[in-house]
């Protein structure tokens, strides 16, 4: 491998003590195969993604709810869901530099602790303010799950398996928003105004104990190289091959083609990451992407986190409305096995615009349909594109960018979804 193009691109060599030619730490990886660790992190990391979307469309089926116990409008517990995606905006960022910055295993776990508490404690809330505080606090956890989970995840996977891999992850949040509308479907009833307090703990709990497994996780070999860390990151390596049953050299030692750069402050640090993510080079690349995410999340949001009352405003009964949203949900799985299988048949390219016309054409017909039938069958299509789209999206983007900006690029694509987010919770609002 020309050592000037690994630089460019910010990717780790691992040499052999021998003086051997050297090998980057994903042809290492690739050696092992996926093997035990990587199932045990696809499901940490899935665990984050199901979170995530479990407890953004916790807001969606509080709602009905909270107009009927607190005799509140919906404009005013809107601001629940908007300042939830503040709170998302504000994670990605910090989570995605920080994590570059400290690695990504401190991230990984206070992530899912910060939105499993905060989530638990916002079941106590009495009044809109209380309850606006605790969706802030929650949200700054959840933003960090996506920008750290997929990065973290996919620098421990090998290099032919990253694609049908990630789309598998995105799996877990189909269950995620599956397990939104059967709690609500089991305990919230917006006739009566109640049952909205057990939900919220069902919907948060989950994250205190995914911490504690996520605390026992290795840290990126990818990371620890690039900060000059080499005994650390063999040591990473070493681990993760015995834990899959594969036996390395006798002999490694792990090597960087660049000089670690250590900012003196995080000042600093978010100057730079700022400064190399808009330059002539990625510049174009980050504009384009965070166009694309925002395009993506400004649809996928504004069906999910209103979706509930959009139905219940057509004339459906709260039954009804989550048998609909149960089942549309249920779509996502198809969807996501669909983008696994074709991602590395077809390309990433050609599947997102596939499924780009296949999320326009379904959104519209929601938006247009009379019958309760149509609706539904529209709903079915919608989210049957999204999760796939949502799946080639969550392969395509880090790998487009260095191993050093990878989880900063990740935060910044998702602090821009979530303006999105911010964006349809008062945009979609029924009026």
């Amino acid at each position: 491998m020309d050592v000037a193009a690994s630089c460019a691109v910010g990717e780790e060599v691992v040499e052999s003590s021998r003086g051997d030619a050297g090998r980057t730490v994903d042809q290492v990886i690739d050696g092992m195969g996926f093997g035990r660790y990587q199932v045990w992190l696809l499901c940490l990391c899935g665990a984050g993604w199901a979170a995530d979307i479990l407890d953004v469309q916790a807001v969606a089926y509080l709602i009905p709810a909270l107009i009927k116990d607190w005799g509140e409008t919906r404009a005013n517990l809107g601001l629940a869901a908007s300042f939830t995606f503040v709170g998302m905006l504000l994670g990605s960022l910090f989570w995605g530099v920080m994590s570059d910055r400290l690695g990504r295993r401190p991230a990984f776990a206070l992530t899912s602790l910060c939105a499993g508490v905060a989530g638990m404690l916002a079941s106590t809330s009495h009044n809109v303010s209380i309850l606006v505080f605790w969706r802030l606090i929650q949200g700054f956890g959840l933003g960090g799950n996506l920008a750290v989970d997929f990065s973290l995840f996919m620098e421990f996977v090998p290099t032919n398996a990253r694609g049908s891999a990630s789309t598998l992850l995105t799996i877990f949040a189909t269950f995620g928003s599956m397990t939104a509308a059967l709690l609500a479907w089991l305990f919230v009833d917006p006739a009566l105004g109640s049952g909205w307090r057990p939900f919220l703990l069902c919907c948060a709990a989950p994250g205190v104990l995914i911490a504690a497994l996520r605390s026992r996780m290795l840290e990126s070999p990818h990371f620890l190289a690039s900060c000059g860390r080499f005994d650390e990151a063999e040591q990473v390596l070493r681990s993760v091959a015995a834990y899959n049953g594969v036996t390395l050299p006798a002999a490694l030692c792990v090597r960087h083609p660049l000089k670690p750069i250590q900012a003196p402050g995080l000042q600093q640090e978010l100057a730079q990451v700022l400064k190399r993510l808009t330059d002539a080079h990625l510049g174009p690349r980050m504009a384009a992407t965070s166009l694309m995410w925002f395009a993506l999340s400004f649809g996928f949001y504004g069906f999910n986190v209103w979706g509930p009352s959009y139905f219940l405003a057509r004339g459906f009964s709260p039954q009804r409305s989550y048998e609909a949203l149960f089942s549309s949900v249920a779509c996502q799985i198809p969807g996501s096995l669909s983008a696994a299988y074709l991602v590395e048949r077809t390309g990433r390219r050609p599947l997102l615009v596939a499924f780009s016309m296949g999320c326009c054409l379904a959104i519209s017909g929601f938006a247009i349909s009379t019958s309760q039938a149509a609706m539904v069958g529209c709903s079915l299509v919608l989210n049957f594109n999204t999760a796939a789209l949502w799946a080639v999206t969550y392969t395509f983007t880090p790998e487009i960018f260095p191993t050093a900006l990878r989880t900063s690029a990740m935060g910044v694509c998702s602090a821009i979804a979530r303006i999105s987010g911010i964006l349809t919770s008062y945009l979609g609002m029924p009026r």
